[in-house]
């Protein structure tokens, strides 16, 4: 039986988090730690996969709160150097 290891397409900082474009995820579970984005002002970084992703619920109730938890105006997510500590900017996402 053939076993195939997937090896990351992406860099590791110094604290070992991945870090580059989704473009080239070929599943959600197979992007980096750290995900490029464009901040509101036009800065280039990296936004935490955790923070992207937001909570996520385990049962429909918590999914039922979640959504009538979020604002319509949407939320910002920081957005990181690729140390993934240093916050440079902000990225809004979400609302109308």
């Amino acid at each position: 039986m053939n076993q195939f290891h997937i090896t990351s397409l992406y860099p590791k900082n110094k604290n070992g988090q991945t870090y580059g474009s989704a473009a080239y995820a070929t599943s959600p579970e197979t992007e980096p730690d750290l995900i490029l984005a464009t901040g509101v002002d036009g800065t280039d970084g990296y936004l935490l996969k955790k923070d992207m992703d937001g909570e996520q619920p385990k049962t429909p109730e918590e999914a039922i709160a979640i959504q009538n938890s979020r604002s319509p105006d949407g939320r910002d997510i920081p957005l990181y150097d690729k140390d993934g500590e240093t916050v440079i900017g902000v990225l809004h996402v979400g609302g109308k």
